[in-house]
């Protein structure tokens, strides 16, 4: 059961990468400091998505030792930038 909702996230994870990569592509020459914030957050989620993916596939190291420490640090740096920067 758990498999499968790792599956799930997955997919529900890469449909919400969708929003903020569109919206980076968007504004890439508009904004510079919101084609950062947004790449983040899009680099964020399609990370997590990954992380879901290699879950369900068995990959544990993967999984838990490079995607989800590295979702971690994207989101760290997502926040950071976003109290630094601002937009």
């Amino acid at each position: 059961m758990l498999d499968s909702l790792d599956l799930l996230n997955f997919l529900l994870m890469v449909v919400a990468a969708s929003v903020p990569f569109y919206a980076a592509i968007r504004v890439r020459r508009l904004n510079r400091r919101l084609f950062t914030l947004t790449f983040l957050l899009f680099a964020f989620a399609f990370c997590h998505s990954l992380y879901h993916l290699f879950s369900y596939l068995g990959m544990d190291f993967l999984a838990y030792v490079v995607f989800y420490p590295f979702g971690a640090l994207l989101l760290l740096a997502f926040g950071i930038y976003y109290w630094r920067m601002g937009v």
